[in-house]
Formats: structure tokens, C-alpha cells, sequence
């Protein structure tokens, strides 16, 4: 059993909704159709496919509030611009009159060189006290001080949406691939990925937001085909350093349009 920090910073943006992050770990997540929406509060709508919680980020019907639980081990605190920009990101795009409570929290670094998915779930269910409630949906992001456990050599995740409200960014992957030479920024990077990431959670690309457009690779499922936009394959690996330059890429015209049709911005 880890032990919480008990320090906790709390920040609330107006006119906000929400957020999240991904190299999803489609392959480990299946989709189920049909999801009962009555069952949409507590721990249980916390355990849904990625993209099933796309239209509750999205619109305010249901949530006209949200809440962001990030949680990151010791070494590990994101930047101001990440959380400044996923602020400004979800401002865009989402639906939130009521607003966006952050809640940042520290937890002691487990020093372990990878984590499998089963194991950031499991620090999940272990951290997260935050779910939706009321008029407030919750998400979770969580940075961890290691790698994923099946990179390889020649190719790795950055970050990853592993349920439908769930996020992780793998620190020190972050760290090893930014800053020097012909590398981006940390801030920059985590940035990135972490916007990438949220982009899945709100169903981008057709994995909860249906497409208006037919834009999905054909190569690389749920990513846009345009290597300009956020949404673009390499962003979340180490090809990414084949395509981004040391600036924030923005969602293309047709993620724009998906997120709209969805009850988006």
C-alpha cells in the first residue's frame, strides 16, 4: 500500500470542461456497445472503454461540470503550461458552464523501470478518489516515473487513454526525449501528448466521436490522417520526432468538426 502525500493543490477555471490524454491501449480495451447510461455515476462509469464517456466531456446536458484528478509520482510534477494549456484546449472545445476543478496531487515514486497495464490500473483504483458525481464528471490523469512495459527498443509510448476517463503519461520517457538538440522542449512534449491523449477521451478519432469526414489512417487506427494535425499517429510514439518541431500541434479542421457533431465546441 503506497502512502498519499497529504499536500493537495486545488484550482478552479471557469467556463471549463474537461480533459485527457492517449497512445491508448486500444488493444487492451474492447468495445462494448450498449452502454447503460444509467449506470453513468460512481467507480462503475469509471471502468468503460475509451471514447464511451465522449459526449458527457463534451456537452454540458448531462455534466455541466468537471473535475480533473491529476495524480503524478515524486520527481514528476507536470509543467504549468501543460496544465495551462490543457485548460485553455478543453475551454475550446468543450461545454463546461459550471466550470473545471483541478485537483493536483503528489504520490511517492515507485521506482520501477515499467509499469504494465494492469499496474496502472491498479495504482488507479488505489489513488483515485475523484468519480463523477451530481452535475460533475471526473477524469483521471496520472504520470508515472517509468516506462511502459512493452516498448521495444526501436519504439515507445509516450503516453496513453486506458479507460474511458483515464489517463497516463509515462515521465520518464518524457524526460529522456526533450530538450537538446533537434528535441522539443519538456513542457512542449508533455503538452503534446498529454492534448493527444485528451483528444481520445473525447472520441477522437472515431472511437466515440463519429467522423463527419472520412479521415481516420487508414495505416493506424483512431488517428487523423494528417500529419499536421494533433491527432496524427506519431505523436504519441518516438516517431514523433519525424514530425513535430518544437510547438504544440493543433486539432485539423476535420477533429473539429467530429468534436462539434458530438456536442463539442
Amino acid at each position: 500500500m503506497w502512502f498519499l502525500n497529504s499536500s493537495m493543490r486545488n484550482f478552479t477555471f471557469n467556463s471549463l470542461c474537461f480533459l485527457c490524454l492517449t497512445f491508448s491501449f486500444y488493444s487492451c480495451i474492447e468495445d462494448t456497445d450498449g452502454v447503460n447510461e444509467e449506470l453513468y455515476m460512481g467507480v462503475s462509469a469509471a471502468r468503460w472503454d475509451v471514447g464511451k464517456s465522449a459526449n458527457f466531456l463534451l456537452a454540458a446536458d448531462q455534466f455541466p461540470a468537471l473535475e480533473l484528478e491529476l495524480v503524478y509520482m515524486e520527481g514528476y510534477e507536470p509543467s504549468d503550461k501543460m496544465l495551462e494549456s490543457l485548460v485553455e484546449f478543453l475551454e475550446k472545445y468543450t461545454f463546461k458552464p459550471e466550470g473545471i476543478h483541478l485537483l493536483l496531487k503528489e504520490i511517492p515514486a515507485m521506482n520501477k523501470e515499467t509499469y504494465t497495464t494492469e499496474e496502472i490500473a491498479t495504482i488507479e483504483n488505489d489513488y483515485r478518489e475523484s468519480y463523477n458525481e451530481g452535475n460533475t464528471i471526473s477524469v483521471f490523469l496520472l504520470v508515472v516515473d517509468g516506462d511502459f512495459e512493452k516498448n521495444e527498443e526501436d519504439s515507445f509510448t509516450i503516453g496513453a487513454a486506458y479507460r474511458n476517463t483515464s489517463l497516463v503519461l509515462f515521465g520518464s520517457q518524457i524526460e529522456k526525449n526533450s530538450g537538446g538538440i533537434r528535441r522539443p522542449s519538456k513542457s512542449n512534449l508533455e503538452t503534446t501528448v498529454v492534448l493527444h491523449e485528451m483528444g481520445h477521451l473525447l472520441g477522437l478519432v472515431n472511437v466515440g466521436s463519429e467522423m463527419v469526414e472520412p479521415h481516420e489512417d487508414e495505416s493506424y487506427d483512431h488517428h487523423c490522417d494528417n500529419e499536421d494535425c494533433l491527432m496524427y499517429w506519431a505523436i504519441e510514439t518516438n516517431s514523433f520526432f519525424n514530425y513535430m518541431q518544437d510547438a504544440v500541434p493543433s486539432l485539423d479542421s476535420n477533429c473539429e468538426q467530429d468534436l462539434r457533431a458530438n456536442g463539442g465546441k
